[in-house]
């Protein structure tokens, strides 16, 4: 009897748990983005060490006149007018597919981490330690191109979330590269953009899920890795084939290539985990219960 006790009083609790589990991770990942957000702020750009190394990731990505200036023209692209069209036709999207939460959500996105974004920057301040003063944590450009991959992938449709994983990937690779090359950016300030769009991504499916009662578990993560990968690994082959490549030799090399590696291993990891997290949104799942209709058999006599 005791055992019979134990196990009616654990399935609802396995079943509850199933049914929160990915909104667990989802916060879990949001309070980390955070943390990270703040501490790589702070030893970034507050201190002397930070800037230092920072700034030689910035110096070692370099490139020649012609691939500089046709990657300051993709930067120039990132304006305004440019993002009210992308989240005029991110809404869109789910509103044409009657995801009206997934529109609200993919909007807030994009405002509260761009917002975010700029009042960091508002409210930072940079010592003088020989590297500038201007405030650039957290980036402005990648914030926006970040956030318009992560919004896209709450509201495409399920055969084409991969897809969006591949080109998302790849903008980001090229935006982060590009403001490298143009001195615009340093590396940490690329990382935390992307921290802040996680973030706000990962808190946007809490309040979606907590209003909805829970959400199913993630999607499986296969696909979107080989897809983003793939994404990172040719945008990168692109930048080198236009120009984007050390001039001091191969000890150059060796240093950039770094750099980018950790940009590309950054994007790829980050926009793999949203959109496995961010998948029952993707999807359409629709968590309200359906009453059936029919009447119960009836049992035996």
């Amino acid at each position: 009897m005791t055992a019979e006790r134990i196990t009616s009083v654990a399935r609802p609790a396995r079943k509850q748990w199933r049914r929160w589990r990915s909104t667990a991770a989802c916060l879990g990942v949001c309070l980390l983005s955070w943390v990270a957000l703040l501490w790589l702020g702070d030893r970034s750009q507050q201190t002397r060490l930070g800037q230092a190394l920072d700034q030689a990731g910035m110096d070692v990505v370099v490139g020649d006149r012609i691939a500089t200036r046709q990657l300051v023209a993709v930067l120039g692209n990132v304006s305004l007018g440019s993002v009210a069209l992308a989240v005029l036709l991110v809404t869109a999207t789910a509103a044409v597919r009657r995801r009206y939460a997934a529109a609200a959500a993919a909007a807030a996105l994009v405002l509260g981490a761009n917002l975010t974004t700029q009042a960091l920057k508002a409210w930072s301040e940079r010592p003088d330690y020989g590297n500038l003063t201007v405030a650039s944590y957290p980036s402005g450009h990648a914030t926006v191109v970040v956030s318009l991959v992560f919004a896209a992938l709450l509201v495409v449709p399920g055969q084409a979330r991969t897809a969006v994983s591949l080109v998302g990937s790849a903008a980001i690779t090229v935006t982060a590269t590009a403001m490298l090359v143009a001195s615009w950016h340093r590396p940490a300030d690329i990382v935390g953009a992307v921290l802040v769009c996680l973030s706000w991504g990962t808190a946007v499916l809490v309040v979606w899920s907590v209003l909805r009662g829970g959400m199913s578990g993630v999607d499986p993560g296969r696909p979107h890795r080989i897809f983003a990968t793939t994404g990172v690994v040719l945008a990168v082959a692109g930048l080198l084939a236009v120009g984007v490549r050390p001039g001091g030799g191969w000890s150059g090399f060796l240093d950039a290539g770094v750099v980018l590696a950790g940009i590309a291993l950054i994007t790829a990891l980050t926009v793999t985990t949203y959109a496995q997290l961010s998948a029952p949104m993707g999807v359409g799942e629709d968590q309200r219960p359906v009453k059936s209709s029919r009447a119960p058999r009836p049992g035996p006599p």
